[in-house]
């Protein structure tokens, strides 16, 4: 059960589903667009890598700043910087494709704006949880999470829509599309979302760290999960291009395809495993670890488009269920006052994943393109067969 109006719930919607949308548009087109400016596959990760490192950083400094300052001012924040970093970052690469400074600078500019990106955007995700999870009971709590979860997936399934409707104006047009929506969810953010926010919260010191006893295991479990996922998001445009043989701009709606199937079947299985089931988080662990590695073996053996989509639709129903799992396993391990440090910390584990997953996976890549898929396929196996022991997961066998 949930104690926040249909107002807020539906303005976080909207900016998570703004936020989603984004990084779908963003994963789908930045290979080949960073190919047409004359990067390579290790440029784009290195890219990646960074601003998600930036990421591990400040989050849980945003989710300690969402408990002591307010979750809705650090949401509204997180959202006004999205919108303002990505129009910087689209404009440098429209710079980088007419060819007005050289590959050097671009690449500087794109490091330069996506750690600016990194350090503002990374309050979005702990403060809508926070806010969640501060106005659900312990039985709503899964269902809670679960509906961040839809709302951000929402997003990824309207990118590719948006991109392949808006692209015939320009490759860049989707990303200044959603910085502009991204500045509407801010704003109505600030006007809407009423977070509650009791004395205990207020007065909260919030010194949750990552070595305690309650977190830990979900966090590693969380990186884990994490850098399968970043690594098979950053090779994918590549992997389609080189594999079918297309062009920037036909590989760009192919992977957007993919990544569709991949939001599809993870809203979904939020809303029909872990809203209507309301699983235990120790049933949605065991059953995302395996949907990933079920989508990782789809995608080692894929020989085809039709392949590669099943690949990612199981990968989004593993995501889906693993997702709110961990997010749920956390937020019960810790009280009230502490449920915005709690979700930064998870938030920080997951941007791990984007730290060590592109750089790895890309630099596989370049060896033989099925070995990031292959080495998913490993590290998903060590993940279920941890979730399955529940030895890294005591939370969440206490729970459930």
């Amino acid at each position: 059960m949930t104690s926040l109006s249909r107002q807020t719930l539906a303005t976080i919607l909207f900016g998570l589903i703004v936020f989603g949308t984004g990084q779908t548009v963003l994963f789908a087109m930045l290979g080949p667009v960073a190919r047409d400016i004359g990067l390579d596959v290790v440029d784009v990760g290195l890219v990646v890598t960074v601003s998600a490192l930036v990421v591990v950083v400040v989050s849980p400094f945003w989710g300690r700043a969402a408990d002591r300052w307010g979750r809705t001012r650090t949401l509204t924040l997180g959202l006004a910087g999205y919108a303002v970093t990505t129009a910087l970052f689209a404009y440098v690469l429209h710079l980088g494709l007419i060819g007005d400074i050289s590959v050097y600078v671009v690449f500087g500019l794109m490091l330069a704006s996506r750690v600016l990106y990194a350090l503002v955007a990374a309050a979005i995700q702990p403060s809508a949880s926070a806010i969640v999870a501060a106005a659900t009971d312990e039985a709503g709590r899964a269902s809670g999470m679960a509906l961040v979860g839809a709302g951000f997936v929402f997003g990824t399934i309207l990118g590719p829509v948006i991109g392949a409707g808006l692209v015939g104006w320009g490759l860049l047009t989707p990303l200044f599309a959603t910085a502009g929506l991204a500045g509407l969810a801010a704003i109505a953010t600030l006007v809407w979302v009423e977070s509650p926010m009791g004395p205990e919260t207020k007065a909260a010191k919030a010194a949750v760290k990552p070595s305690d006893p309650r977190l830990w295991p979900t966090l590693l479990l969380a990186a884990l999960a994490f850098v399968t996922i970043a690594m098979t998001q950053q090779t994918l445009s590549f992997y389609v291009q080189d594999l079918l043989g297309l062009d920037s701009a036909a590989a760009t709606r192919q992977v957007g395809f993919a990544l569709a199937g991949f939001a599809l079947a993870a809203l979904a299985s939020q809303i029909l495993i872990v809203r209507q089931l309301s699983p235990t988080p120790r049933t949605m662990l065991r059953l995302g670890a395996a949907g990933l590695l079920t989508g990782f073996v789809a995608l080692g053996l894929a020989q085809n488009l039709a392949l590669i989509v099943a690949g990612c639709i199981a990968l989004g129903v593993g995501y889906g269920v693993i997702m709110p799992g961990l997010q749920t396993t956390a937020s019960l391990a810790v009280g009230q006052a502490e449920q915005g440090a709690a979700a930064g910390l998870v938030s920080a584990a997951m941007a791990l994943g984007f730290v060590v997953g592109p750089i790895l996976g890309t630099s596989l890549y370049y060896v033989e393109p099925r070995l990031p898929f292959l080495m998913a396929i490993g590290l998903s196996i060590g993940l279920l067969a941890a979730v399955a022991s529940d030895r890294l997961a005591p939370v969440a066998r206490r729970i459930g």
